[in-house]
């Protein structure tokens, strides 16, 4: 009866912490590459994102680091709303963005990865740029630059998976089912 029960307790709270919706970050790795060699906003890096509580399919882009043509990217530009309608300014209101980042895109008007409004981030010395979508299917960058209207650039990101939890979490229950084996054997 107590090996029912031990075994009845470890399930539960496997399946309990397996199951709860505690906010983790998930990592991307991003690749933007100019499609023409006069353009420019080549750059590759990592995003932080958690899943935004509102916006189905929607992350909350939390950090960025990498570079953007071989400057490195200082941070990311803040915005509290993560919200397309009511989007952060650039200093200078050169650009508009909103930090969301959509992995599977947002069904809306075909936009992948980006939506209208994209990633701000900080290129240091004033200079500011931010990834969006300039139409449905090409992605831009712009910066807060005199007379910067933005150039396309060819951009991806890649999922990079969570270290083995569950392998982690299974391993550990195996351990536990054996020691109480174990116990009851001897």
């Amino acid at each position: 009866m107590k090996l029912t029960l031990s075994l009845l307790t470890v399930s539960c709270l496997a399946i309990f912490l397996t199951g709860s919706a505690a906010a983790h970050a998930d990592t991307f790795t991003f690749t933007a590459t100019g499609e023409f060699p006069s353009f420019l906003g080549s750059g590759s890096g990592t995003l932080t994102a958690v899943a935004d509580p509102i916006i189905a399919n929607a992350f909350d882009v939390t950090g960025i680091s990498g570079t953007v043509d071989g400057n490195p990217i200082v941070g990311l530009l803040p915005c509290a709303t993560y919200d397309p309608s009511n989007p952060c300014s650039s200093s200078g209101n050169s650009f508009f963005y909103d930090n969301l980042l959509y992995p599977d895109g947002t069904g809306i008007s075909g936009i992948t990865v980006v939506d209208f409004r994209g990633i701000g981030f900080d290129l240091g010395n004033g200079v500011e740029g931010d990834y969006f979508a300039s139409s449905s299917h090409i992605v831009s960058f712009i910066t807060n630059n005199p007379h910067d209207n933005g150039n396309p650039v060819g951009f991806s990101i890649t999922a990079i998976p969570e270290p083995g939890s569950f392998l982690l979490l299974g391993t550990g229950l195996l351990g536990i089912a054996g020691a109480v084996r174990l116990r009851i054997k001897n």
